[in-house]
């Protein structure tokens, strides 16, 4: 969920590309109205990612690779009759950054959705949520952005929290499924550095569009060799899920064009934030006081690096 969400928001701060504003009184219109709906449309998304979260530990008995692969699917589906009906060709320019982006992406989304089946749906998302910290560390060293040390402290400082959510013990209590988890945080971070490289030279579109496609390959086998005795019931949850999480990837990428940046990836911490009450209120999971903590310590560290540069302005 996280690393999706990431993407439209990188994808899109960059702001609209020749020849997609409407001309004379629509556009006028259009654009008056844009910055005033931005925020809603913003928190919108931030609720529709929860709704998508919600729903995988509806699809009982169905694999993790069919529920990637659905919502793979439905984004391709979206995406490529948007392309046929506006008359929008889907040009690739950097094809290597797009198969890495797509392929780090797509496992990144499968990790997420099997840590919320077998860890919970507070728990999953909050170690997802740790990419914006790995996507600063890792910066450096794949595109050459410098490293701060206060960026470096809130990493490690992250890691305090991490390993509160985790396990407050010994390490031998930390099992695969939480290791596996934290490993979609650090792929999601890799994705998000890879996106801001593709948003040199690609549009939102071609960017999402490569994760479903190479998606779809990655998960492909397996998906083809899982169970699909399932009912009815299972099938609607699963095309549900696929149209909530292409829905909220459109409005994000929409409300980035009419928000800043920062102000828009606080709402985009709501995600975590209503998971862990669902998980809690709807599926009675547990959330003991120091997992609390880690998550509020995780997500404080996250929100600092999101909005570094305005609170420095801030404090002076």
């Amino acid at each position: 969920m996280a690393d999706t969400a990431h993407t439209s928001h990188q994808g899109a701060t960059s702001g609209p590309q020749p020849g997609d504003q409407p001309s004379g009184p629509q556009r006028s219109g259009l654009l008056s109205a844009g910055p005033q709906l931005g925020m809603p449309v913003m928190a919108g998304s931030a609720v529709l990612f929860s709704l998508m979260s919600f729903l995988i530990p509806l699809t009982h008995g169905v694999s993790a690779f069919i529920i990637v692969s659905a919502r793979f699917v439905v984004g391709i589906l979206v995406i490529v009759c948007a392309a046929v009906v506006t008359r929008t060709p889907l040009k690739a320019v950097n094809k290597w950054w797009l198969v890495a982006r797509g392929v780090i992406g797509a496992s990144s989304v499968y990790l997420l959705f099997r840590g919320i089946m077998n860890l919970g749906l507070g728990q999953g998302t909050i170690l997802n949520y740790t990419y914006p910290i790995f996507a600063a560390l890792l910066a450096p060293v794949m595109i050459g952005e410098k490293l701060t040390w206060d960026v470096l402290a809130s990493g490690l400082l992250s890691f305090v929290g991490i390993w509160l959510v985790v396990s407050p013990g010994p390490i031998s209590s930390i099992n695969t499924e939480t290791l596996l988890a934290l490993l979609g945080g650090v792929l999601s971070g890799i994705a998000v550095v890879a996106i801001k490289k593709l948003r040199e030279t690609e549009t939102p579109s071609i960017i999402y569009l490569a994760q479903c496609v190479f998606g779809l390959l990655v998960v492909g086998w397996p998906t083809a060799t899982s169970s699909f005795a399932f009912g009815a019931l299972q099938w609607l949850i699963l095309l549900a899920l696929g149209i909530v999480a292409t829905a909220a990837q459109l409005t994000m990428t929409w409300a980035y064009k009419h928000v800043p940046a920062t102000e828009g990836s606080l709402l985009a911490f709501l995600t975590p934030v209503l998971n862990v009450l669902l998980g809690v209120l709807v599926f009675g999971e547990q959330m003991r006081p120091m997992m609390l903590v880690g998550s509020a310590l995780v997500l404080a560290c996250c929100g600092y690096i999101a909005f570094r540069e305005k609170i420095l302005r801030l404090f002076g």
